[in-house]
């Protein structure tokens, strides 16, 4: 017996060294993985099958699981039923762009709808800003169904001081969105029979869609167009006129009398005293065109094909004398040729035309060079005679590009919209602090048309503009 009793105490001995805890309270094992959409009702412990009674003492009630469970919300987008773009297409002046003070003349943009939605009542062709040259502030926009092309014809005037002039339209839907970018018209305005003008200009100037009248014996005051029934320009003339501008849109008409419908040339010739520094010569045309200044051939596109656009630079003494020649032909189809060319010595950067209006309504207070987008004008102006609150600007720039996929970056308060070719990249256009924008675009390597809109509403003003090639994995 007493080994017995020993032998016990020694068992309890060893198990006093190494006790098993007990838990304070009981535990039920359960699953406590949510899904992130699911409600938190539906994991309540009230939900949980009741387990079967244990044979043992009641124990504490057992608490509800600890475990914080976010629920995420679900953001449903609705994709609009369909969406509003445009694109410009081409743009004419008639009778043309170089005009004595107070003329009237007609503005002619062909547009086209890239948009899903239609162009129906209540869409309106509105003035958004620069020189407005007696024209009303909208006119009725033409309908138009997705992918349709039509004409918007605006009654203008030449202003009564000679000088350049540019104004900007745009289209405008029935609920009050107005489409970007702006289409512009420019003229220079020039007292007659004086040929120093205060602000040089295009030397050869923009746009008429109706040929001139051609007379017996014409006196020459423009260009001199010698028109030939062959695509050669081979024989006689079978119509010499003066034209005033080389730019024409005859679709399948006869460009004069006893001309034919295709099948025809043209040799345009001119001499002209420009001010001095580098201009841009373009041609638009369909089918060929070549361009020569004093014997230098500039470009030979004496090819037939689709409507394309041809350009050269050339740096030109002051007063200098150019012999300029035009030589165009068409073969068949619809026929159309516009030369012109553009000083690069004005806005050799960036065209900044600044408003006193946050929504880039009325004529610029001034229009000026600059260099880059990059201003953080604080509380104050822009420039003198702008406002410091509630002003707008456009800058408009033409630069080249390699082929790649390319990151438009701007840091803006407070908003602003970035195009490149009319296609619209960036568009922050709302009230806010500073902050950083982005939008990417595709290019082809060559020139492409940067526009860029901004506008201040009040307290601090700042924009900035940079971009770069998106390389590699993002």
């Amino acid at each position: 017996m007493a080994v017995v009793v020993l032998a016990l105490l020694f068992l309890a001995a060893c198990q006093d060294v190494t006790p098993t805890p007990i838990p304070a309270t009981a535990t039920v094992q359960t699953d406590t993985a949510v899904l992130p959409t699911l409600d938190l009702a539906q994991i309540a412990p009230s939900a949980m099958p009741t387990p079967s009674p244990m044979p043992v003492a009641t124990d504490t009630a057992v608490p509800p699981p600890t475990a914080t469970t976010i629920a995420t919300v679900e953001q449903v987008i609705v994709a609009p039923a369909c969406f509003y773009t445009y694109t410009l297409l081409e743009t004419n002046t008639s009778p043309g762009s170089v005009l004595s003070p107070g003329v009237p003349f007609l503005q002619t943009w062909r547009v086209r709808n890239d948009g899903t939605c239609a162009w129906g009542a209540g869409a309106a062709w509105v003035f958004a800003g620069g020189d407005q040259m007696g024209g009303p502030d909208l006119i009725t926009l033409p309908p138009a169904g997705p992918g349709q092309i039509v004409d918007v014809n605006l009654a203008l005037g030449a202003p009564p001081t000679p000088g350049f002039y540019t104004g900007f339209w745009q289209p405008q839907m029935a609920d009050g969105l107005i489409l970007q970018p702006p289409s512009a018209v420019s003229i220079n305005v020039i007292t007659p029979q004086v040929s120093d003008t205060p602000t040089p200009s295009v030397v050869l100037p923009t746009a008429t869609a109706v040929p001139s009248t051609p007379t017996a014996t014409p006196a020459i005051s423009g260009w001199r167009g010698e028109y030939f029934n062959n695509q050669t320009l081979s024989g006689a003339p079978v119509l010499v006129r003066d034209d005033p501008e080389v730019n024409f849109n005859w679709g399948t008409s006869s460009p004069g009398e006893g001309l034919q419908n295709g099948n025809f040339s043209v040799r345009w010739t001119r001499s002209i005293s420009v001010p001095g520094g580098v201009y841009r010569f373009l041609a638009r045309s369909q089918d060929g065109v070549r361009v020569w200044v004093n014997g230098t051939l500039l470009f030979d596109e004496w090819r037939s094909g689709q409507s394309a656009t041809f350009e050269s630079e050339i740096t030109l003494q002051p007063g200098q004398l150019l012999d300029v020649r035009v030589e165009y032909y068409h073969a068949s189809g619809l026929a159309h040729v516009h030369v012109w060319a553009e000083p690069q010595t004005r806005y050799p950067q960036w065209r900044g035309a600044y408003i006193a209006d946050p929504n880039l309504q009325g004529q610029p207070v001034l229009i000026r060079n600059d260099q880059d987008i990059n201003f953080d004008w604080g509380t104050g102006a822009p420039a003198a005679g702008m406002p410091a609150n509630n002003f707008s600007v456009i800058w408009i720039r033409t630069l080249s590009f390699m082929t790649s996929t390319y990151r438009f970056n701007a840091v803006v308060d407070d908003g602003m919209r970035l195009y490149v070719d009319g296609v619209l990249v960036i568009d922050a256009w709302q009230d806010g602090t500073a902050r950083q924008v982005s939008g990417t675009v595709n290019l082809l390597g060559g020139q492409h048309d940067v526009t860029v809109t901004y506008y201040e509403r009040v307290d601090v003003a700042q924009i900035r503009i940079w971009w770069e090639p998106v390389t590699g994995f993002e």
